[in-house]
């Protein structure tokens, strides 16, 4: 597998050469943002010529432009909150914590002085007053330079960096307490579907121009998810000719990646934007036993986006893109040395458009449709033991939205909607071939009779119907204060007829003299079962099977939406002229919690309902944007969760969930009580050279097992990195280094070496272990990566 992925690779990069070749910008897309405004002296007259730079959080630069006659203007700009720099040496001025939060445009006025000043007046949406939820912002380039070990994750991996989030195996992501439930916006059309490793390919890093993460107060306009939201806007060039970008490199455990991207103008109003990105390794999952037996798998992902602006208030978008990996379904000792081959393959194709007007200064609409598809299928082989599974999923989700947002004095009235259908299939087989071993596996009585004389088979079709309507409002009755209202009605029938009225508000308020901003937001959230082996989950099949069945009644039944209400408070403070700390508490209550289970030692995984749960936790972020080419972030995370059973849906084989019964309190796979990360960067632009120190700190997840046994878990291979005497894995802390030196800094080319050291002290560690929901997953030592970026334009 690895021999084809490298040819692969290298007919990509052959491919991506002949890319950058042809001459207006890239217009916008769905949900885009306009910062403009004036830049002047001391004298408070206009200055031409000034340089205005937009920054994410950190001080990384995402858009830069010159001022003619003292006006500028960033078109494109995704939902976010930045910075503007504007200097003309020696007059500088910044403007910070500008937030874009729609398509009205945005207004900034910077007036110059001899020292850093930090003044901004804007109008427009009228949104420069206080955020009344947790939002942070990075630039692609951010993103980009993160050290990732496996390319695909590099998106997941950067989004953890921030505050409220952890990781678990194989890029799965928490947000606050809550199992996966986020959403993804990509382009301001929402992604439902999962993309961790297990069940999709996530955008690639060299197509992401900005990520916007949102938690606290999450707007009525984003539903179905209730973590968090996760906005990307994908690449596009936006000059007055081509430019392209290639990446490649290799590193430890076999590992290869190249990636383009390439784009520029293809008429006086249009422009068009490709991409591609491939990978490969040799530990391509986190594997289940330490020695990383049967790990080969590789991805490769692709896209394209073309622009078309009819006129100045006009534009519309249409992206089409695929994603699709292969990889062996890594296993444990006895496994390999009987022969077992089971592996996996996932594609996915989308297509989406985008239509956007801007009637006015204070009125803009959106409409866009979509149509995504994705399988998956996991094919076992003559030799697998004690259980050989089949498995073979489609979904299909067709979708269309539109929105209008209303500018009125000191409101922003925002309405919109959303209808989608799903079309999903599912083909499921497992057989018992050593019932002994099986038994010694932890196999229930129920899974072991289904030999290859009865074969457990299911086999399933729906096609469920999904509506939203919202509408919320945004009020500025005086400048220092915010106040987010508004509400949202889903009605689904994902095999059950449900609804729920959703009702958010949230209020901030600063304090300009001292730099404080004191924010607070409730909200409802309705969360739609995991649609991927729903039918399976919840059907009479994989109720006879369920261990929850006699004591409760509700094993198998058909999965149910999580409905929860979230609240936070919290504070941010300015350090100084640069530094800004920010702290938030948050607390959650959860019913019919969507927490899924992996399948018997595959990388399967079915809904399922905890009946109920609660969550709270204390999110702390401090940022340092740049300053003499330093800049740094440090983020910290406590929290807590507990849930109470019975457990509905999922498909268990094995009895280690028999003590969960109706009430029992327990600890999830995904309490994780301490989490910590932070980077620190020095860029000197002058030398082209960028050195990152990057480190993420995890206390450990639960065993969720009970004493009797800890013995049995105490004998598995890598039991040396659990706690047992805490009943949790021991705690990890990883240190990644990262250079990047720019090595030929022509006209038309820019040549780029880059490298970086991941997890520094090699010291071994887990995710999890012997966990009834996630199983076990090791984390990897010490790992190497050297590549090139090459830069033409």
């Amino acid at each position: 597998m690895a021999v084809r992925a490298a040819r692969g690779l290298v007919r990509l990069a052959l491919l991506t050469l002949a890319l950058p070749a042809a001459p207006v910008p890239a217009v916008a897309q769905i949900q885009q943002g306009v910062i403009h405004g004036t830049v002047t002296g001391p004298d408070g007259r206009p200055l031409s010529g000034a340089m205005v730079t937009l920054v994410d959080g950190l001080g990384t630069p995402m858009a830069r432009t010159t001022a003619d006659g003292g006006v500028f203007r960033f078109s494109n700009v995704a939902p976010g909150t930045y910075a503007v720099q504007a200097e003309v040496p020696p007059l500088t001025a910044v403007a910070r914590e500008i937030r874009v939060t729609g398509a009205l445009p945005v207004r900034v006025d910077l007036q110059l002085a001899a020292s850093t000043t930090e003044g901004v007046l804007v109008v427009g949406d009228q949104l420069e007053g206080p955020a009344s939820g947790t939002r942070v912002t990075l630039a692609g380039d951010a993103v980009r330079r993160a050290p990732a070990r496996v390319r695909s994750r590099g998106l997941l991996d950067a989004v953890a960096t921030t505050p409220g989030w952890s990781t678990e195996d194989n890029g799965l992501l928490h947000a606050r307490g809550v199992d996966d439930g986020f959403l993804y916006v990509i382009d301001g059309v929402p992604v439902y579907e999962r993309l961790d490793g297990l069940f999709g390919v996530a955008p690639d890093p060299a197509m992401v121009d900005s990520v916007n993460v949102v938690t606290g107060y999450v707007p009525p306009e984003f539903g179905l998810e209730s973590g968090g939201v996760i906005e990307v806007r994908s690449a596009g060039r936006a000059a007055d000719r081509w430019m392209g970008t290639l990446d490649a490199g290799g590193g430890s455990d076999d590992g290869r990646d190249v990636s383009t991207v390439a784009g520029g103008p293809t008429g006086e109003r249009t422009a068009l934007t490709v991409g591609l990105a491939g990978s490969s390794s040799s530990r391509y999952l986190d594997p289940v036993h330490p020695d990383n037996f049967h790990n080969d798998g590789g991805t490769l992902s692709g896209g394209g986006q073309s622009s078309w602006a009819p006129s100045i208030r006009t534009s519309i978008t249409a992206v089409a893109g695929f994603g699709r990996s292969t990889f062996d379904v890594p296993h444990g000792e006895e496994q390999e040395d009987a022969g077992q081959d089971q592996r996996q393959r996932l594609r996915s194709y989308w297509q989406t458009g985008s239509w956007q007007r801007v009637w006015s200064g204070d009125v803009v609409s959106q409409v866009a449709g979509y149509h995504r598809f994705g399988s998956s299928a996991l094919d076992g082989s003559p030799d697998d033991t004690p259980v050989r599974i089949d498995a073979n999923r489609t979904l299909r989700r067709w979708g269309a939205l539109a929105s209008v947002t209303v500018h009125r004095g000191a409101h922003v009235l925002k309405i919109g909607g959303e209808v989608s259908r799903l079309s999903l299939r599912e083909a499921f087989r497992f057989i018992v071939v050593d019932p002994d071993e099986a038994e010694e596996a932890g196999l229930s009585e129920a899974a072991i009779a289904h030999t290859a004389a009865n074969p457990f088979v299911f086999a399933g079709a729906a096609t469920p119907a999904l509506a939203s309507v919202y509408v919320q409002d945004t009020i500025r009755t005086l400048d220092r204060l915010t106040v987010d209202i508004g509400v949202r009605a889903d009605w689904t029938r994902l095999l059950d007829e449900a609804s729920q009225v959703s009702p958010r508000a949230g209020a901030a308020y600063r304090w300009p003299s001292s730099g404080t901003t004191l924010r607070a937001s409730v909200g409802r959230f309705f969360q739609p079962p995991q649609p991927e082996y729903l039918l399976l989950a919840s059907s009479p099949e994989a109720r006879a099977l369920s261990p929850f069945v006699e004591d409760a009644g509700e094993g198998g039944a058909d999965v149910q939406p999580e409905r929860q209400t979230a609240l936070e408070a919290g504070v941010s403070q300015a350090l100084g002229r640069r530094a800004r700390l920010d702290v938030a508490y948050w607390r959650r209550w959860v019913t019919s919690v969507a927490d899924p289970n992996v399948l018997f030692g595959t990388t399967i995984v079915f809904p399922n309902n905890v009946a109920r749960g609660r969550a709270s936790g204390v999110d702390v972020r401090l940022e340092a944007p740049r300053h003499r080419g330093w800049s740094g972030y440090l983020s910290y995370a406590n929290a807590s969760v507990v849930q109470f059973g019975p457990i509905t849906g999922g498909l268990f084989l094995e009895d280690e969930f028999l003590e969960i019964r109706d009430g029992t309190a327990f600890t999830p796979d995904h309490d994780q009580r301490h989490v910590g990360a932070f980077g620190v960067t020095w860029d000197a632009e002058r030398f082209g050279t960028q050195l990152a120190l990057t480190g993420r700190y995890e206390s450990g997840t639960p065993l969720s097992v009970d004493d009797d046994e800890l013995d049995e878990l105490a004998g598995r291979p890598g039991a040396e990195r659990v706690d047992f005497a805490r009943g949790r894995v021991k705690p990890r802390t990883v240190l990644d280094v990262a250079l990047s030196q720019r090595l030929l800094a022509g006209r038309r080319v820019e040549l780029a070496l880059r490298a970086s050291l991941l997890n520094l002290t090699g010291r071994r560690w887990a995710y999890n272990f012997g966990n009834p929901f996630s199983g076990t997953h090791f984390g990897p030592g010490r790992t190497l990566h050297v590549g090139v970026r090459a830069m033409f334009r």
